[in-house]
């Protein structure tokens, strides 16, 4: 029997790809982190037992993984991503550990190759930095500023350092490739040990922080404006502060964490996950959409996951999240209308056992946001998306 129509998917049958076979607990086994799909649908990337892997899902083959870079033999690999840079290459940034807290750095920039595999090694670096910075708040950012467009940005609780790859050993200092280019600033009135983080909109012009003090009844929401025309040396001044109250069971007491934030790949809308999902008109400040009746799992306080938009450019711009549900042992994929938001589908997958850390280990899209993937256990899923129809100009993204 053919299955009905879905206006956000071309099918909820997914295709399936085994990437590690019988995947038992991260104590008993190996698990896959950091998946990602950066370059081109169908190459995939992802870090398992301190291995950094490519791996093209929709070719089989006996070098299928492929392995980009080999365990180290002293150093635990804590974090990857392959970012796509300017002049048809990639960055591959990776954080190591050894001997906690001493944290070490991989950089390499790569060329793309003609199909659309990492190719050979162009510049490296790869060195001890936990005397320079915080590695573990030390984040990419997109720029427009530079010749590589990408920055990094080292966060502290009212202001971010922002530093450029140097790749020339004359330019560099004691011949380190990351030399500090510019800051954000935040008011001084609103800095607060309460407020976290925060992230930046796609253009760099607004700043979300959230409070993350404990036994709060409301989230507050401060909305940064910059009246800086530099995106590397950035004042936000301007703000507006939001007030949302916490959906809470009134037995629990468990301290709430920071609400997820995330924006939309025109910056014109956030959603927040703080116990229900929400999305709001980030000009506005009114709420487009509140999510409720998620059930709450037994293991994950945070029960909402991987919340995020995709970019909109070929496929449907969608809003997607992960849901546990314990009593069904079922990892529910929420895939909604991000422009209507009357539209869902909902797309369970089961689980094997139930425990703390069994679940979906990632979500994500390919670059032109077509393709929805999850990794759970192991195994890859991948569903398309109905195309993106022409219409209103109501995407305005970076091509």
């Amino acid at each position: 029997m053919d299955e009905p129509p879905s206006p956000l998917l071309k099918s909820r049958i997914p295709r399936k790809t085994i990437i590690v076979d019988n995947i038992e607990s991260i104590f008993g086994g190996p698990r896959i982190y950091d998946v990602h799909c950066p370059v081109q649908k169908g190459i995939i990337y992802y870090r398992l037992d301190g291995v950094i892997f490519e791996h093209n899902i929709h070719f089989s083959a006996k070098y299928e993984p492929r392995i980009i870079v080999p365990e180290h033999p002293s150093r635990y690999l804590g974090k990857i991503s392959f970012i796509p840079i300017k002049g048809n290459r990639i960055l591959l940034f990776a954080k190591y550990v050894k001997n906690n807290p001493k944290t070490y750095l991989h950089l390499s920039i790569h060329e793309i190759r003609s199909d659309n595999r990492v190719g050979p090694t162009l510049w490296s670096f790869d060195g001890d930095v936990h005397s320079r910075f915080d590695l573990y708040n030390f984040v990419p950012i997109k720029s427009t500023e530079n010749a590589l467009g990408i920055t990094f940005g080292e966060q502290f609780n009212d202001h971010w350092k922002m530093f450029d790859i140097c790749t020339t050993d004359t330019d560099a200092s004691d011949n380190f490739p990351l030399i500090e280019s510019g800051r954000i600033d935040f008011g001084l009135k609103f800095k607060s040990e309460s407020l976290g983080l925060g992230i930046l909109s796609p253009d760099r012009r607004i700043l979300l922080k959230a409070d993350s003090s404990q036994q709060r009844d409301y989230e507050t929401i401060d909305i940064n404006y910059s009246d800086s025309g530099d995106t590397n040396n950035i004042n936000f001044s301007s703000i507006t502060r939001m007030s949302i109250p916490i959906p809470r069971d009134p037995e629990d007491i468990i301290d709430l964490e920071e609400p997820e934030l995330a924006f939309s790949a025109d910056g014109s809308k956030f959603a927040m996950n703080n116990g229900r999902v929400s999305v709001w008109d980030i000009r506005s400040k009114v709420p487009l959409k509140t999510f409720t009746g998620v059930p709450k799992s037994n293991y994950d306080d945070g029960f909402v996951q991987f919340l995020q938009f995709s970019s909109g450019k070929l496929g449907k711009e969608v809003l997607v999240f992960v849901v546990r549900d314990d009593v069904s042992h079922l990892e529910i994929i929420h895939v909604i209308d991000a422009t209507s938001f009357e539209t869902e589908e909902m797309l369970p997958l089961k689980l094997k056992r139930i425990d703390w850390d069994a679940g979906v280990g990632g979500l994500f899209f390919d670059p032109s946001g077509g393709t929805l993937y999850a990794e759970l256990e192991g195994t890859l899923y991948e569903w398309d998306l109905q195309e993106n129809k022409p219409g209103p100009e109501w995407w305005i993204g970076e091509e």
